[in-house]
């Protein structure tokens, strides 16, 4: 069974989940994959995975909204995702 989200929480870790990870959840077939960015308040989305990677690729900042691929009549409030 193919997951359809990833989140991944990141402080210090941003560049490793965006060049090394992505790519591997590509393979796998990962298809809403997000990085939420704790020191910028922000949110990395990687969406449509093919043999080079995502198609989708996006950042929202804080005041922005966020709907799962899944699920997209629930809108998240990225503001609301943080502490």
């Amino acid at each position: 069974m193919t997951q359809t989200l990833l989140i991944e929480v990141a402080d210090t870790t941003l560049d490793t989940d965006r060049k090394q990870k992505a790519p591997l959840y590509t393979s796998a077939g990962i298809a809403d994959y997000w990085i939420l960015d704790v020191n910028q308040r922000q949110v990395f989305v990687f969406r449509e995975p093919v043999l080079e990677g995502y198609n989708q690729q996006f950042i929202l900042q804080e005041n922005a909204t966020l709907s799962l691929i899944a699920f997209p009549e629930i809108e998240i409030h990225i503001s609301q995702m943080f502490p």
